[in-house]
C-alpha cells in the first residue's frame, strides 16, 4: 500500500516538473527561486524529471508491475541511495525561502522513510 502511495505523490512531481518545464507553473517556487537563466532551468527541471521517472520505474519493478531489469539486492540499494537522497533533499527544503519548498519538506521526508522500509520489505508479486 505505501509503494502506491509513493508512486502517486511521484508521478506528482513529475507533473510538476514537467508543468515547470513548460512554464505552465512559475519557475521561481522551485530550486530556491535562484534559476538565472531559462537554459539552466530545462537541465536542472530536466534532471529532476528524468530522476523522478527512474525512480518510479525501479518501484515499478521492485512491485513487477514491469519487468525487473535490476536484481532485488540492486533494487533494495537503489531505494536506499534514493531515501538517503530525500533526506538532504528535506534538509533543503526546510532551509528553502519558499513556503512552497518548505512545505515539501513533509513530503520528501515521508517518501525517504517510506523508501527505507520499501527498501527492507520483500517484493509483491
Amino acid at each position: 500500500m505505501s509503494e502506491k502511495v509513493i508512486l502517486v505523490i511521484l508521478s506528482g512531481y513529475c507533473i510538476l516538473h514537467l508543468s515547470i518545464l513548460l512554464q505552465i507553473v512559475p519557475h521561481n517556487i522551485v530550486w530556491g527561486g535562484k534559476i538565472e537563466s531559462i537554459e539552466r532551468l530545462y537541465v536542472l527541471e530536466g534532471l529532476a524529471l528524468a530522476t523522478m521517472l527512474f525512480l518510479i520505474a525501479v518501484i515499478a519493478m521492485k512491485n513487477r508491475i514491469i519487468k525487473p531489469i535490476f536484481t532485488n539486492k540492486a533494487i533494495k540499494r537503489i531505494l536506499l541511495v534514493f531515501a538517503v537522497f530525500f533526506i538532504l533533499n528535506t534538509l533543503g527544503n526546510l532551509l528553502a525561502e519558499t513556503v512552497i519548498e518548505k512545505v515539501q519538506a513533509i513530503l520528501t521526508l515521508y517518501l525517504a522513510i517510506m523508501l527505507i522500509k520499501s527498501s527492507k520489505h520483500k517484493e509483491t508479486s
